[in-house]
């Protein structure tokens, strides 16, 4: 079992989204940026969060994979599912894991979450 935990600033988080418009682009994967449209810049910033905690519970940062390689979504009662790409799949059973799970939580000022390859 491998943890990854990131915390955020949301107003940092918020202002480099609107110094560059386009990281969201690159950060979010559509079905993302659908599913937040409308909501608070807390989820935003949580949804981030839970990739880099991803990142670092696979224990490899951005090699061979990009930020849409992994995909932060709602299950059927709401709680965040990581879903991940072929190559971020591959990357989980090098590491001997099977699966990712995923915890956000955050209040107005930050984000946390907490990454476990399982």
């Amino acid at each position: 079992m491998f943890p990854g935990v990131d915390i955020i600033e949301i107003e940092r988080f918020a202002k480099a989204c609107r110094r560059q418009p386009k990281i969201v682009d690159r950060l979010f994967t559509p079905r993302e940026r659908n599913d937040l449209l409308g909501r608070s810049i807390q989820s935003w910033a949580g949804r981030f969060t839970a990739k880099e905690a991803v990142l670092k519970a696979l224990g490899t940062g951005l090699q061979g994979i990009t930020w849409q390689d992994i995909e932060i979504v709602n299950g059927p009662k709401g709680e965040p599912l990581a879903l991940l790409s072929k190559r971020a799949e591959d990357q989980v059973k090098a590491r001997g894991g099977s699966a990712v799970r995923v915890s956000i939580s955050h209040d107005r000022s930050k984000a946390i979450a907490l990454a476990i390859l399982c």
